[in-house]
């Protein structure tokens, strides 16, 4: 199954919608690393999209980075406050409501842009998920679960609106690579 058939027929509906996971920066102190954790972010998404022949949609992706300093060492459950208020009080369209983008966010804590930092270059598959973020998901009793960076965007964010969390979430401690 193409894992961009969803959000292909819901940009195409309207052009002027942004997709992509909201990610929350829950670390400080060395803004250069952070810099270079989104160019590798970055990197990978486009060429994962690249190679499903839909590099096109990469000029869509919105991260929507919340960059609060009081987010510093913030725990999942703070940061699953925050996206919720963000989804409450945001000001996309109600047609995202139901998709990956409200369902679960990106938590980047000190680990997880040391795990992205030391992991192989993003031209590299990290089949391993040697570099990974935190994905947290909105509802409390799915929790959060580390998701390797090759396999963000485009595969997890589909498998989490269709067949849902608990296709790609792995116990703690270890890495979702699906």
């Amino acid at each position: 199954m193409d894992d961009l058939a969803r959000i292909k027929q819901v940009l195409e509906e309207d052009p002027s919608l942004r997709w992509g996971f909201v990610i929350y920066r829950c670390t400080y102190g060395n803004d250069k690393a952070w810099d270079r954790f989104m160019k590798r972010l970055n990197k990978r998404t486009r060429l994962n999209l690249e190679e499903e022949g839909a590099g096109h949609l990469f000029e869509r992706i919105d991260w929507c980075v919340q960059d609060d300093v009081r987010l510093s060492k913030a725990s999942a459950s703070d940061v699953r406050r925050r996206f919720r208020r963000w989804i409450k009080e945001g000001g996309e369209k109600d047609y995202w409501n139901g998709t990956a983008r409200f369902m679960a966010c990106v938590m980047v804590d000190k680990l997880d842009l040391q795990s992205v930092l030391k992991g192989p270059p993003p031209q590299e598959l990290d089949t391993f998920g040697v570099g990974s973020v935190t994905l947290v998901s909105l509802n409390r009793k799915q929790g959060e679960t580390l998701v390797g960076l090759s396999y963000l965007v485009p595969r997890v964010y589909s498998l989490l609106e269709d067949p849902g969390w608990e296709n790609f979430a792995v116990e703690e401690g270890e890495v979702a690579t699906p």
